[in-house]
């Protein structure tokens, strides 16, 4: 009989990272025969219309709302907070979802950082947590941008939610790491004998290469709203390149929208012909975008891993990234593409002309890129991770001495509160 493993998420955007890690979690264990996934999702907004809300007075007769709600081909069951206008009170337990999730064998938290763990905390199942960053250093940019309140205000919520995010790492059997920089961060909250690395897997069938010559453009994808992701950085080291070399091939940003800074920016420089925005399709259209660009370009100031690099490599593209965390387990230097300091515009123009210049490197980095995402990074091979944890930690031995304290064996219990 197939376990119910409980898939639960705080991000159900149709693109970016988190969507990505659910639904190729979610593939591999319908495709590995032995588990049924179905998909929860968290309030994570002020405004959540299946929440109780402070400033609505109409929302107080009534506990949370539990909703279906359409994604992609799949459906998602939403889940409200209490006074969701506070960030910690999304975090905390509500009966409606303790009673949902006690209905699994399992809870697999798919999450950026890891308070929104805790929202399990009265649930008697085993917990597996994968994640990306650590609280501090996802809010890095909100407190040191803003006004001074609400930098203050940023500060004071992330030292609540670390307190959650400690519990909540220790309440798990195990973490699943997306990259060796999400490992380092991890494992001094909770040993490492708990962190297992688990990087993304890319579906190296959609995503190849091609064997025409690629078309004459430079690929930039992520989201272009995010301070994170800091396209202004591509943006300055492409006018850089531009004064450095003559035919410089077109930029195609790929993502959401570009900030009234950044529309300024490419007027200023009269490159509106020379930047090109599109915004995210499906799948297939962002597979022939890899397919046919000379390099990806990513310049981003923290990257859990960067699973546009992963898409890339596949793509048989080179990939130059700041060495911005997660990259670097994906990147080796001077094989699989080329890594420079986060925030340095000059490293960075430096090395798109080195491979503009260089079209035999380009080739051979892209193959090797391509062997990489073959051997490490296939939905088979990243999924293996995941599968083997989930059969030790629901084998009939294991269950009856450790579901209760959601710990491995060996490894320490729950905390109290």
């Amino acid at each position: 009989m197939k376990k119910r493993v409980a898939l639960i998420t705080h991000e159900t955007s149709l693109v970016g990272g988190l969507p990505t890690l659910t639904s190729f979690l979610h593939r591999t264990l319908v495709e590995s025969g032995r588990y049924e996934p179905e998909l929860i999702s968290l309030a994570t907004s002020a405004a959540d219309a299946t929440s109780v809300q402070l400033k609505s007075p109409t929302t107080w007769l009534q506990p949370p709302q539990i909703e279906s709600v359409a994604w992609r081909n799949l459906t998602f069951t939403h889940v409200g907070a209490w006074a969701s206008e506070l960030e910690f009170q999304r975090y905390r337990p509500r009966r409606g979802l303790t009673e949902l999730l006690q209905r699994y064998d399992l809870l697999q938290f798919v999450v950026g950082s890891s308070p929104w763990v805790r929202v399990a905390k009265n649930v008697d199942r085993p917990i597996l947590v994968w994640t990306a960053t650590t609280t501090r250093a996802d809010r890095a940019s909100q407190m040191r941008n803003g006004s001074i309140a609400r930098r203050a205000w940023s500060s004071w919520m992330v030292s609540i939610a670390e307190r959650y995010e400690s519990r909540a790492l220790k309440a798990a059997a195990a973490v699943f790491a997306l990259s060796e920089y999400t490992r380092a961060a991890i494992e001094p909250i909770v040993g490492a004998g708990k962190v297992l690395l688990a990087p993304c897997g890319v579906d190296t069938a959609l995503f190849r290469p091609t064997a025409r010559p690629p078309g004459n453009y430079i690929l930039w994808v992520g989201r272009l709203s995010d301070p994170r992701k800091n396209v202004r950085l591509a943006l300055e080291a492409y006018v850089m390149l531009r004064k450095a070399m003559e035919d410089v091939p077109d930029l195609y940003l790929v993502g959401d929208y570009l900030t009234k800074p950044d529309v300024a920016f490419l007027r200023s420089h009269q490159l509106e012909d020379k930047v090109r925005l599109i915004e995210r399709r499906g799948l297939e259209d962002l597979a022939k975008l890899y397919r046919n660009a000379q390099f990806l370009v990513l310049s981003s100031n923290e990257e859990g891993l960067g699973i546009v690099i992963l898409e890339a490599m596949a793509s048989g593209l080179p990939v130059i990234s700041t060495s911005s965390g997660g990259p670097v387990t994906a990147i080796t230097e001077g094989r699989t593409g080329l890594l420079t300091p986060v925030g340095d515009v000059g490293a960075l123009a430096d090395a798109m002309a080195k491979l503009l210049r260089n079209p035999l490197l380009r080739k051979q980095m892209g193959a090797e890129g391509r062997n990489v995402a073959e051997q490490r990074f296939s939905l088979a091979a990243a999924g293996k991770i995941f599968l083997d944890t989930y059969d030790q930690v629901l084998n009939s031995e294991f269950q009856s001495a450790s579901i209760v304290n959601n710990s491995l064996p060996g490894m320490p219990a729950a905390l109290p509160e």
